[in-house]
């Protein structure tokens, strides 16, 4: 067992129910599932405008949104709102974005951050955008 899960296990009695995603996630993961075991639009890039609240200021949130996205070759941006919230856009194959929202869950599953999608626009991909950045 590791620092934090001794930490947390002592602090919740060992048990930490894990956080479920939103319906709005799980219907963006069913979609992108579907696009991802599709040979006509697996490789297709897509992009996405999501709005994330919760515990997603102070913890690291557009860091490690920067670093699971860089290495999964998705391009993009996340940013701090003003109310607290976090909006971000990510781009790239349907199997590399899926495997970037599963990541971010299981970065935060065991410290019991807990965050929502609460909404997932799709938006037009951009040809020009290079890497992924946090923006301030």
């Amino acid at each position: 067992m590791g620092l934090f899960d001794t930490f947390f296990s002592s602090v919740t009695g060992g048990s930490r129910e894990p956080q479920k995603p939103s319906n709005i996630e799980l219907e963006l993961r069913r979609r992108l599932t579907v696009l991802a075991s599709d040979e006509a639009t697996q490789d297709t890039p897509l992009r996405y405008f999501l709005h994330w609240t919760g515990q997603v200021q102070g913890v690291g949130f557009r860091f490690t949104n920067t670093n699971l996205a860089q290495a999964r070759a998705l391009t993009g941006w996340v940013r701090n709102m003003e109310d607290g919230s976090v909006e971000m856009e990510i781009q790239g194959a349907p199997a590399n974005i899926l495997s970037h929202l599963e990541a971010l869950h299981a970065s935060y599953e065991r410290m019991g951050t807990r965050f929502r999608l609460a909404d997932a626009q799709a938006r037009a991909p951009l040809t020009n955008e290079d890497g992924f950045s946090p923006r301030y």
